[in-house]
């Protein structure tokens, strides 16, 4: 399940290096090898379980690039990337868990070529503040959410390092009300029948697609979308 439409950006049409910061099981990583055949990708992120499924995923996709991919653990804080050298960094749901995010877009903008693209996405602020407010233990899960963006004012964080904001979309509405009702009914959250019920529906649509949902997500993410996502290029 992507965050972002790589159909927004262009990339070299010869060997091109990508970054996913934080990059989980390598959703984005896969996305890129997808849609950009003779770009690099490297997926960084501190989980050693989540590292080792990428890989497992990695040994499944790697056909559709003709350049690869690697997963490697790091930290957003110190990327062991050489400078000026990437074409594209994503970081997606990452920045809100960051207590020194600002560091982590000094490190960015360092490893990104001029002109690099970067596809950065949070937490949108109506849906986040409305988890915060009906749950103490969402705000307080260890890892969790340390912040909640408004979108002019990371715009502007971003701009201000040395970057050229390109555009914005909201995706995910239909995720926002899952995590409402895990909120909601935070202690049996597990074993909640309707939660288990909403938990199917999303599963549906990520493995299935059907019309009808994907409909119902695309007409309320303008309003509702969970994640934020936003275009980039640098300076």
């Amino acid at each position: 399940m992507l965050t972002f439409n790589f159909k927004h950006i262009d990339l070299p049409q010869n060997k091109g290096l990508m970054l996913d910061i934080g990059c989980g099981e390598g959703r984005h990583v896969f996305g890129t090898m997808q849609n950009f055949k003779n770009t690099f990708c490297i997926g960084l992120d501190m989980d050693e379980a989540s590292l080792k499924k990428s890989q497992e995923g990695y040994e499944f996709f790697k056909t559709i690039s003709d350049e690869g991919a690697v997963f490697i653990k790091g930290s957003a804080y110190n990327l062991p990337i050489p400078s000026n050298s990437l074409d594209l960094v994503v970081c997606s749901e990452v920045l809100e868990h960051l207590d020194d995010y600002h560091a982590a877009l000094d490190e960015i903008k360092r490893v990104l070529k001029p002109g690099g693209k970067f596809l950065a996405s949070v937490p949108s602020f109506l849906p986040e503040k409305i988890c915060w407010l009906l749950s103490k233990d969402y705000q307080n899960m260890p890892g969790g959410h340390v912040r909640i963006f408004k979108k002019k004012q990371i715009i502007k964080d971003i701009k201000n390092i040395g970057f050229t904001f390109k555009r914005s979309e909201r995706f995910h509405s239909i995720h926002s009300a899952y995590w409402w009702l895990r909120c909601i009914f935070w202690d049996t959250q597990e074993t909640n029948w309707f939660i288990g019920i909403y938990k199917f529906f999303l599963e549906k649509h990520i493995l299935e697609k059907p019309l009808y949902i994907d409909l119902i997500d695309k007409v309320f993410n303008p309003f509702l979308g969970k994640s934020l996502s936003l275009y980039f290029e640098k300076d």
